[in-house]
């Protein structure tokens, strides 16, 4: 599996709890990316440390403690931000709720300052007048500078965080450097971290392949360095800043990867924040503005090839939240790992197998039918279940299948125009045709090429039956073809009618299994 961590601050803790979920199943991690706080999460895993290790309920031990005895400094995690940092910050985030009412009061006293300026010249006091403005000057100088520059300095942690990974990954050779070419290899997955390159103006991935000199604690810094808050950084005479900023959830990291073992799945482990909506206008918009823009594309970031499941896990925590006491931190992480294990149960394990379960059984009703209307003991029956991707509207793919060993149209993507299972879709009928197909599905299309040349070669007949639940709309479409000759006559029809029927019949018992894992 190969496992993406958004970005989101303090929020990211709750990553331990899906973490700890995934553990529990026993999942092979091929390889992990991350954003921002995300990207640390992926490193510290993909360089040994189990979720345990990061943070422990039963010891309260944690990840913060063994930096800690790195850099005696650091005793909580508000300490990452170094001793001066983190009461900067907190009195950022205490303001930004009144950041509309700060505006105002600073644009005023500016103009009251500006006008006393200006009286004092008509009165002829120049001296005093120059001196009240140099000081107006200078405050606001230091004021855009310390925001421009950033709130805290990160490389107190980065280097802390290089020689925790030496520590863990290369304990007999003191001093050396983890870098993104170390990961990949001997074992370890993959690790991919994003910044936004602001040098190049252009988003930057680290990877083994891309960046494989670059040290990983220079990237963590790199893509946790949220705007204000932590000062930008250079690498490589690059200025670098969050990964947020450009894609806050890398699910389409790995898109090569998965290309090369269409058996691989991705799982993007989105955060949402369990706030009430907010009525916002011309004032206040600023900080949903902040969080959209990086919280606001994991839909994009998720468009990913292969297969790709989102898990949303919820917290009440904020993003500079990294005060909170150990004793809310683990119910954080034990909450997100409850329902994280609740939603891996349904869509990694159940819903793989009931559809799994359902096209063997419908195989083994059709091979039943066949052979007792025409006495053909292998029709070489295939069964797919077709169903719309995420955010797809004019395609299907082939998702669950049995029977299709040795074929090339494995959970492919077919057009819902030219086929047989996508004039199914639309008309809410199902629908039987004979090899050779009609030309309107043939996929005759130039941009077909290639999907034409992975049509099963023996195909003989198709049928395609769509499945709603209840009275709604088109749900999925299963289609079912054979290798073998049919007689052309009465019998078709009436052993056609039959596995409709059966097919039907069977998926609506089931239909209140499927609307839960959908649901």
């Amino acid at each position: 599996m190969f496992v993406a961590f958004a970005g989101g601050g303090a929020k990211a803790l709750i990553h331990l709890g899906a973490l700890r979920a995934l553990e529990a199943k026993g999942v092979d991690f091929r390889g992990l990316s991350g954003t921002s706080a995300g990207a640390l999460v992926a490193t510290l895993k993909a360089s040994g440390f189990s979720a345990d290790e990061l943070l422990n309920p039963l010891d309260k031990s944690s990840v913060i403690s063994r930096l800690g005895e790195i850099r005696p400094s650091i005793k909580q995690a508000k300490h990452l931000f170094g001793r001066w940092g983190w009461w900067k910050v907190w009195l950022f985030r205490t303001a930004m709720p009144m950041l509309p009412t700060i505006l105002c009061v600073s644009l005023v006293s500016v103009a009251l300052t500006l006008i006393l300026v200006g009286a004092l010249l008509a009165w002829g006091r120049i001296y005093l007048a120059a001196a009240i403005f140099a000081a107006l000057i200078i405050c606001l100088c230091c004021v855009v500078t310390s925001l421009l520059s950033g709130l805290a300095r990160s490389r107190e942690f980065s280097e802390a965080l290089g020689i925790l990974l030496q520590q863990r990954m290369f304990p007999s050779e003191p001093g050396r450097v983890v870098r993104m070419g170390d990961f990949g290899r001997d074992g370890r997955p993959i690790l991919k971290i994003v910044s936004a390159n602001l040098t190049t103006g252009k988003m930057e991935l680290f990877s083994p392949e891309r960046t494989p000199n670059v040290p990983v604690a220079d990237a963590v810094a790199a893509s946790i360095s949220l705007p204000i808050i932590f000062e930008p950084l250079i690498i490589d005479d690059n200025l670098h800043m969050d990964g947020g900023i450009v894609s806050n959830l890398p699910a389409w990291s790995f898109d090569e990867e998965r290309e090369l073992d269409p058996d691989a799945i991705t799982l993007a482990i989105e955060i949402q924040t369990a706030t009430e909506r907010r009525i916002l206008n011309r004032l206040n918009w600023l900080g949903a503005f902040i969080k959209t823009g990086l919280f606001g594309s994991s839909e994009l970031n998720l468009r990913a090839a292969g297969q790709a499941e989102r898990l949303e896990l919820s917290t009440s925590l904020n993003l500079l939240e990294f005060d909170l006491s150990v004793d809310r931190a683990i119910k954080e992480v034990l909450d997100a790992e409850t329902a994280a294990t609740a939603k891996l149960d349904k869509w990694l394990f159940q819903t793989p197998e009931t559809y799994a379960e359902a096209c063997r059984f419908t195989k083994g009703l059709v091979d039943d039918v066949i052979e007792a209307a025409l006495d053909q003991r292998n029709p070489k029956v295939r069964v797919a279940i077709a169903i719309p991707d995420v955010g797809h509207t004019r395609s299907l793919r082939l998702r669950y299948s049995t029977g299709y060993e040795g074929h090339h149209d494995e959970r492919m993507l077919i057009p819902i125009d030219g086929t047989v299972a996508g004039q199914a879709w639309k008309t809410g009928d199902s629908w039987f045709e004979l090899a050779p197909l009609s030309p309107e599905f043939s996929l005759t299309a130039p941009e077909h090429r290639l999907r034409r040349k992975a049509l099963r070669s023996d195909l003989k007949w198709v049928l395609c039956i769509p499945i709603s639940i209840g009275d709604g709309p088109v749900r999925f479409v299963v289609q079912i073809d054979g290798g073998r000759d049919l007689p052309e006559d009465e019998t078709v029809g009436t052993m056609i009618t039959s596995i409709e029927t059966d097919v039907k019949e069977f998926f609506g018992m089931l239909a209140d299994r499927f609307k839960e894992m959908e649901e």
